[in-house]
């Protein structure tokens, strides 16, 4: 096995990204030259201050503002194209599932958000090479009512970029069950389906994700250790979790060592690093990367065997699937050592 990991090494391995929210990845400066330009007071028009919060209820009143400053097509188009050019500067982002909350935006239609979006898209994969997909995110803190309308209209406008349904914002205001009906409509219409849970100490909303709302990937799931029963099924049945290192560091008091993301690789669940809502939290892909490897020791052949793990979790077609598998194990050949066969991730 190689020796340790470098920053350098981390910072600059190509990288997979299943949890990442498009309105929580706006840079404080572009944040607030959009709400310039559309009329909005953020809680703060001071770039240095706008992200500053001390628990998840002042973040996602930020996030909420932010979101109430992207206002056109051209706006979306603006934010993603800046958020995955900052993926790939700095931390060589190849793919990333994008989630984005449509009914945070009344003042826009959908199919103009989706278009929007997707110009983004196009545009960073023509200019840098990323490639992207699109999960439709279920504020929680409104009604399963607004939810079930939101994924009717969804399918009424299929894109072959969205390919899945999460459900966000306040753990403690929405419950998975509500939004059952959301989460049918979403499987009847072919996508795949994830969900927050269990990243605030509550274990049953993750069982409940995966019994009632038929997730195959969970967001966070944090709560998961203090089940054995719950953690026993998760990896009998493949259930990935989608974790973020910044933001569990977030919950635990900002100290690694509390992080429970490393407890949980090593009980043997299936485990991705993404970075949630990089500017808000003073992070990016490639800063996460570096400090889960850093406190957790990884050799350069387990951050490489952690990329390409994340590439099964995905929610692509097994065609795409295949693709992104192959172009990866391309690129780390060209970058580092490559995985040794047969060598698991830690």
């Amino acid at each position: 096995m190689s020796d340790l990991a470098t920053a350098e090494f981390l910072r600059g391995l190509p990288k997979i990204e299943l949890h990442c929210h498009l309105e929580g990845s706006v840079p404080a400066a572009t944040a607030i030259d959009l709400a310039r330009r559309n009329g909005i007071v953020l809680p703060s028009m001071d770039a240095t201050r706008l992200y500053e919060f001390g628990d998840l209820e002042g973040f996602l009143a930020v996030y909420q503002a932010v979101s109430r400053a992207m206002v056109s097509a051209a706006d979306f188009a603006t934010v993603t194209y800046e958020s995955l050019a900052d993926g790939v500067k700095s931390g060589n982002l190849r793919y990333r599932e994008i989630a984005f909350n449509p009914t945070n935006h009344p003042d826009l239609t959908y199919p103009e958000m989706l278009a929007g979006i997707t110009d983004g898209i196009e545009a960073a994969e023509r200019d840098l090479g990323v490639t992207s997909r699109l999960i439709v995110a279920v504020n929680r803190e409104q009604s399963p009512a607004v939810a079930a309308d939101l994924l009717r209209t969804v399918l009424a406008h299929p894109s072959d970029y969205v390919v899945g349904i999460g459900l966000d914002h306040n753990e403690k205001d929405g419950p998975p069950e509500a939004f059952r009906e959301a989460y049918e409509i979403a499987a009847s219409g072919g996508l795949r389906r994830t969900a927050h849970a269990g990243e605030r100490g509550n274990v049953a909303e993750i069982a409940t994700s995966i019994d009632l709302l038929g997730v195959t990937r969970v967001d966070h799931g944090y709560a998961v250790l203090g089940h054995a029963d719950l953690l026993q099924r998760s990896i009998d049945s493949g259930i990935h979790f989608a974790t973020c290192w910044g933001t569990a560091l977030f919950h635990c008091g900002g100290d690694p060592a509390a992080s429970p993301i490393g407890a949980m690789i090593d009980r043997g669940l299936d485990v991705s690093i993404s970075s949630d809502d990089p500017p808000c939290f003073g992070t990016d892909i490639g800063n996460e990367y570096m400090r889960a490897g850093a406190q957790l020791g990884w050799s350069e052949s387990a951050a490489e065997a952690r990329v390409l793990s994340s590439v099964e979790a995905t929610f692509l077609d097994d065609v795409d699937r295949a693709a992104l598998r192959d172009r990866l194990r391309v690129e780390l050949a060209a970058f580092g050592s490559g995985t040794a066969p047969g060598e698991q991730p830690r």
